[in-house]
């Protein structure tokens, strides 16, 4: 079965576990991934052995689909997560750019129509909130007020062609705002929801698996370091040395 087939046959029970009983990841997930797949191999050629214990034997022969669906549930949540980084990154390069056009805008909008209330008003309006959804909307009102209004800018060495970079910047800033907070809201909680699932449920077979195997290999130090985290020993052995260096 591929990645994406053992996440679908998975999904059911990726939503039967109780919110509380979800976990975030405390190892990376790609190591957590590599290890229940060793483990498998592992258990497989103990499995007479962990048999003998109360351990749901169905467990180990489940454990490559379980791994398999928490892959493709990472590379889901992956794809959000890339996407969200590359639109705020690209919002940080393009909202100076905006911001500098918006204040532009204001500046000459403002002394333009210092004399006519009624469009001093609607500018004044316009630049209130600094928000970037405030961002998006007042480069495009600020557009539409230019094109109706153009000659007062124009006798004030305004740049019109600027009014249809405003309306342009406003769109793709529309564009990306949506990327951002897409990726932050639906999308991203959906997806990071499922793959703590999908690393849940493999997490209860590795779990329940090791503790067997540390429990029939007590006596076998070395078998019984297989049924054991790598990750999370050599984390150990790291902490270890560095309070022996500082002490």
């Amino acid at each position: 079965m591929t990645n994406k087939e053992c996440y679908d046959a998975l999904i059911t029970e990726y939503v039967k576990i109780p919110t509380e009983k979800v976990n975030s990841r405390a190892i990376p997930i790609e190591i957590a991934i590599n290890e229940a797949e060793g483990l498998y191999n592992n258990a497989l050629q103990d499995k007479e052995l962990l048999a003998t214990t109360d351990l749901d034997i169905s467990l180990i022969d489940e454990l490559p689909t379980r791994a398999l669906g928490c892959k493709h549930a990472q590379l889901l949540w992956d794809k959000v997560y890339k996407d969200k980084s590359n639109a705020e990154e690209e919002w940080k390069i393009l909202a100076p750019v905006a911001t500098d056009l918006r204040d532009e805008l204001i500046h000459f909008c403002k002394f333009a129509h210092r004399n006519d209330k009624k469009l001093l008003d609607r500018v004044n309006r316009i630049a209130e909130g600094y928000a970037q959804a405030d961002l998006v909307m007042d480069l495009g009102n600020l557009a539409m007020l230019g094109k109706e209004y153009p000659e007062p800018l124009q006798n004030n060495g305004f740049d019109l062609s600027k009014l249809d970079k405003a309306e342009q910047l406003s769109d793709e800033c529309n564009e990306l705002l949506g990327r951002v907070h897409g990726a932050r809201t639906s999308n991203n909680e959906g997806a990071k929801d499922m793959r703590d699932r999908a690393y849940s449920y493999m997490k209860q077979a590795v779990d329940a698996i090791r503790e067997a195997g540390r429990f029939v290999f007590w006596k076998d130090e070395e078998r019984a370091t297989l049924y054991a985290s790598a990750y999370f020993r050599e984390m150990r052995e790291k902490r270890k040395k560095s309070e022996t260096e500082n002490a």
